[in-house]
């Protein structure tokens, strides 16, 4: 096998991604297939998994996917009281037993608590009411027995965007330390050979494939289904407490 000359460069990058759902599939091979209901929450980035894991899943026929990620949506957004109530009914009404959620593109922005106190990103208050909400959201899929996934964030083009999401990956590592969750990062996935944001990277044969979108932020369909690949890694791995993807 021929591989670019890039690789060795990003070996704990992209090439993680692979090895990670390699181990999964290995790990699992001659093993029953466990039926399992994945919900999949979030904002754009979050809706973008959730097309990757559609086809994921297409192979997985015992698994169901349920469709909650909505663009737009976010934890500092105006509606979120609207958002949480539809939230917990949904989780009441499909009984899933899996969550993958991923926030963030829409949260670099002021907040407002439940009184309708406002608080500036990042200030040490608005940290606090973020956390808060992050917080309630586990302790919904943990009044269920819902296994969880949360993704943090990749790297973005933009400087003060790379500043702020590490800022909320702060948070997210920091609340998601508890039984039945798994932190899956992806800061240190999708970085080029420079260590810096990439738009094209090897695939595992060495071609250079386009992974993010041209806003900087978002993935391509490819970058998306690699993704999905490693939330199913997750899921599907023996040891929960591990995180599979550095």
């Amino acid at each position: 096998m021929r591989f670019h000359p890039f690789l060795p460069a990003i070996a704990n990058s992209v090439a993680a991604l692979f090895l990670a759902v390699a181990l999964s599939l290995a790990a699992g091979a001659g093993a029953d297939p466990i039926s399992r209901n994945i919900g999949v929450f979030g904002d754009s980035l979050g809706d973008g998994v959730y097309g990757g894991l559609y086809l994921v899943v297409k192979s997985h026929p015992e698994d169901a996917l349920f469709h909650y990620s909505k663009v737009g949506a976010g934890l500092t957004r105006p509606d979120y009281a609207t958002w949480f109530t539809e939230f917990t009914a949904e989780l009441d009404r499909d009984h899933i037993t899996n969550a993958v959620v991923m926030f963030g593109s829409n949260d670099q922005q002021s907040i407002r608590d439940e009184n309708r106190k406002g608080y500036i990103f990042p200030t040490d208050t608005w940290k606090t009411v973020y956390r808060a909400r992050v917080d309630a959201i586990l302790a919904e899929f943990a009044k269920r027995d819902i296994a969880v996934v949360w993704l943090g964030l990749p790297i973005m083009r933009k400087d003060e965007m790379n500043t702020g999401a590490t800022v909320l990956d702060d948070i997210f590592v920091a609340e998601t330390k508890r039984p039945g969750v798994v932190f899956l990062p992806l800061i240190d996935n999708f970085k080029g050979a420079d260590g810096g944001f990439a738009t094209h990277l090897p695939d595992s044969a060495g071609r250079l494939r386009q992974v993010r979108a041209d806003d900087g932020v978002h993935f391509t369909p490819y970058g998306y289904e690699l993704i999905a690949n490693a939330v199913y890694a997750a899921i599907t791995a023996p040891d929960k407490t591990q995180t599979p993807v550095r």
